[in-house]
């Protein structure tokens, strides 16, 4: 009578087997992906700027792009949530000639208030993708108490907050797979815009408020960069 032969001299194979299993099988989380300078472009040319709230998402799209802001400190999770601590509100985005400074109390990393981050943006007449002039347009369509939230939409005769997910509720309605992106794609394209536009890493860090490297999984590398770094290396290979 054989011992189970079979199982023990092919033992190895087995492993090998299984494991090639685990790794097909494995879950993988699908990272959302970057919104470009290009689809913002795209989006633009869709946009009624006169309908008081498509530029309220609008502008909410550039903020969140050009700050690299997280959607905590932009929009409350619901309408009763919003906080005047947490998220932005008019009075906190200070408008100086061609700068406008914004200013956040709170964020990921600063949790006990002992510090104020300050964000700047700078107008750019010549793009249709200016923060400031998209900002000064939803302000004039939808005028607000300098302590309501920044980012409003009129209903039923009242001003209420866009929430998250009004925000992400508009991402698919831009065209977008919403499996592909999210609201964290605009915190992410920025950040990658940022280093193709050849700005320090570390400033990158701070401009997005990152308290580490961490933002560096967020960058997107094309082919082409991707193969400098092969060519790069060969170059120098005796």
């Amino acid at each position: 009578m054989l011992d189970k032969p079979f199982v023990h001299l092919d033992e190895f194979s087995v492993k090998l087997l299984l494991k090639g299993i685990t790794r097909e099988k494995q879950h993988l989380p699908q990272q959302a992906l970057a919104i470009t300078v290009d689809m913002l472009l795209d989006i633009n040319r869709v946009i009624n700027h006169d309908d008081p709230k498509q530029c309220t998402i609008w502008c909410l799209f550039l903020f969140a792009f050009f700050l690299m802001a997280r959607k905590s400190n932009l929009v409350p999770d619901s309408k009763m949530s919003f906080d005047i601590d947490k998220q932005l509100t008019r009075n906190k985005v200070m408008l100086e000639g061609n700068i406008a400074i914004v200013i956040f109390n709170w964020s990921k990393t600063i949790q006990m208030g002992n510090t104020i981050l300050e964000i700047p943006l700078i107008e750019n007449i010549r793009s249709a993708l200016c923060p400031l002039r998209a900002y000064r347009n939803m302000c004039k369509l939808i005028p607000a108490a300098r302590d309501s939230p920044a980012f409003l939409f009129p209903s039923k005769h009242k001003l209420v907050p866009v929430t998250y997910t009004d925000f992400q509720q508009y991402i698919k309605e831009i065209g977008r797979n919403p499996r592909l992106f999210s609201t964290h794609s605009f915190r992410q394209g920025g950040a990658t815009f940022a280093f193709e536009s050849k700005v320090p890493a570390e400033l990158i860090q701070v401009h997005g408020d990152w308290a580490s490297d961490a933002y560096k999984l967020y960058l997107q590398f094309s082919l082409p960069e991707k193969v400098s770094v092969a060519k790069a290396m060969t170059k120098f290979i005796p």
